[in-house]
């Protein structure tokens, strides 16, 4: 797969709060210029909030190049959309406009989610330890490079968005259709071919729902398109929604309550729970970075709706939603990891380990990770050079 951030580099000014920012520490600044290790971002798009001047960039779809590759187009958006609307009357409006802009059809999967809320509940209920369900690319990514012994402890569905696509495949097979995953953040970003390159998606386009807004907005107030919303959608969607109070699951917002949540479960230390769901961005997903209103009011204006979603939820077949999570065999051996770790701690032994960020690096053992690989030598290291 493709970078998912990338470094502009014009107005730069090597300021590190990227660097001091990332929750994965996979952002470095060598030679005046951000260096980002895709194999540890986690693609929280953390670095990019924290940029003042505007450096740091996602990649973004030739929308023009892309409508015209496909016969017939199709849009799917996300629950957490109708947070941004005050009726659902709004909503029905909004699906029209997208119509209106250049697609032949609009697609809601709440079904789907409201079905795998109501497996996660259950699958959970019949397990021996502490379950986790995340439908987040972000949090998953987390699990899977920082925790791959809790692995076991995710629940293995596939992402809905993903199970929406693959039906309307089979639904329109032997149809030449583009699929338009409309995201609300940076994470569902990365479940498409474009523009990031995952090639065994079912979606064949991510786009961000604000660099769309503009287009729908123009176009609303002309008619109202049908949609139904799934309610245990909208639940698996915000965090305070999510669960029943008669039962033995709680949510989890934000990376640093998720690290401590997953800290307690990898030692055993989290009791009497049984599933745990895991959402990246605050209330959930509908505090995406890309819807244009905020998540404080969103929460009030969702669950004021859901007495209006009475779509059903799907049916779904096993091998439809079944999908086993598994972490990246390790190349190493014992002796060659433990080796490495002294390599590493010998250097970190000459280093202030003042963790200033000065060098670039998120901190000295950062620092002294890439002087053991070769990469750089001390020299980066200005503490160290004033004392000389």
């Amino acid at each position: 797969m493709k970078p998912v951030i990338h470094f502009l580099g014009d107005h730069c000014t090597s300021c590190i709060k990227c660097v001091k920012s990332c929750p994965t520490e996979a952002i470095s600044i060598i030679n005046g210029k951000v260096v980002i290790d895709d194999a540890h971002c986690i693609h929280c798009h953390v670095c990019v909030q924290s940029c003042q001047h505007k450096q740091l960039r996602i990649r973004e779809v030739n929308l023009e190049k892309a409508f015209q590759q496909h016969e017939y187009n199709i849009a799917l958006i996300p629950t957490s959309i109708l947070s941004d609307f005050q009726k659902f009357d709004e909503l029905k409006d909004f699906v029209y406009a997208i119509k209106e802009f250049h697609f032949d059809e609009v697609v809601q999967y709440s079904d789907i989610e409201g079905q795998l809320y109501q497996q996660a509940l259950q699958d959970s209920l019949n397990s021996s330890q502490v379950m986790l369900t995340s439908f987040c690319p972000t949090i998953n990514r987390l699990i899977k490079q920082e925790y791959p012994t809790l692995i076991d402890h995710l629940l293995p569905y596939d992402y809905p968005v993903e199970i929406a696509a693959k039906r309307l495949r089979e639904k329109y097979k032997g149809k030449d259709i583009g699929i338009f995953s409309l995201c609300e953040c940076v994470g569902k970003l990365t479940l498409a071919k474009e523009p990031l390159g995952k090639m065994d998606s079912q979606i064949d386009y991510a786009l961000s729902i604000s660099r769309m807004f503009p287009h729908f907005n123009k176009r609303k107030g002309k008619g109202k398109e049908e949609m139904t919303i799934n309610a245990d959608g909208i639940k698996s969607n915000v965090s305070d929604l999510f669960g029943d109070h008669r039962l033995s699951v709680m949510s989890v917002e934000g990376l640093s309550q998720i690290r401590m949540v997953l800290d307690l479960i990898e030692f055993d230390q989290l009791k009497h729970i049984q599933l745990i769901a895991l959402y990246h961005c605050y209330q959930g997903c509908i505090g995406g970075y890309y819807l244009w209103n905020n998540p404080f009011e969103g929460r009030f204006r969702i669950e004021s709706m859901v007495s209006q979603c009475d779509a059903p939820a799907v049916a779904l077949k096993h091998n439809e939603y079944f999908k086993k999570r598994r972490v990246n065999e390790q190349k190493q051996t014992f002796k060659e990891r433990m080796a490495w770790f002294h390599k590493v701690n010998a250097i970190l032994e000459t280093l202030p380990q003042y963790d200033c960020g000065s060098c670039g690096f998120a901190n000295c053992r950062s620092l002294a990770m890439r002087i053991a690989s070769g990469e750089v030598d001390d020299s980066l290291c200005r503490v160290k050079k004033k004392v000389k």
